[in-house]
């Protein structure tokens, strides 16, 4: 199965989680999300090897959370994405570098930046945390629409995951 299989191109022009302004650089794909849990329990999520597996099709992620160590996700014994953790505050921000590698149109795209964001809802919400993703450098329009509809499936198995305690793909 390749990417395109599962990420067919999709308009996002509908979706209130889904940012991508006018004038805005093609290769930048911005998605939020309101969640209700705290950012400790939204940072653990993305970090946690033993929880990304829930949420992020099976991938597990071994991060060394210092400035300049590697990070991946495997699955099935593979490397699926790789890259270089660039800043970390815990709790609030994560950015890396990004190499996908599970399908070789992905796996020939130069390399790309993420940033993960948490912070308190813009209105008094007690208990929810807003999570923003932002990939940039997106090399590749097609690739870049592909990503972002996996950072929005992905993301929202996180977020259902930790409002429900059950996988989105059960």
């Amino acid at each position: 199965m390749t990417t395109t299989d599962l990420y067919p191109a999709v308009s996002t022009a509908a979706s209130p989680a889904v940012s991508t302004a006018a004038g805005a650089d093609a290769g930048t794909r911005t998605v939020r999300f309101a969640v209700r849990a705290s950012a400790d329990e939204v940072w653990r999520a993305l970090v946690d090897g033993s929880v990304t597996p829930q949420y992020y099709v099976g991938f597990a992620a071994e991060y060394d959370l210092t400035p300049g160590a590697a990070y991946r996700y495997t699955a099935g014994g593979g490397a699926m994405i790789t890259g270089s953790v660039l800043e970390v505050e815990p709790g609030r921000r994560l950015v890396t570098t990004f190499n996908g590698h599970w399908e070789p149109a992905i796996d020939a795209l130069p390399e790309s930046r993420v940033t993960f964001e948490l912070s308190d809802a813009v209105m008094p919400s007690p208990g929810v945390t807003l999570l923003t993703c932002r990939h940039e450098g997106i090399a590749d329009p097609v690739a870049a629409e592909h990503l972002e509809l996996g950072w929005v499936t992905i993301l929202s198995g996180l977020k259902t995951l930790l409002e429900t305690g059950t996988p989105l793909a059960a």
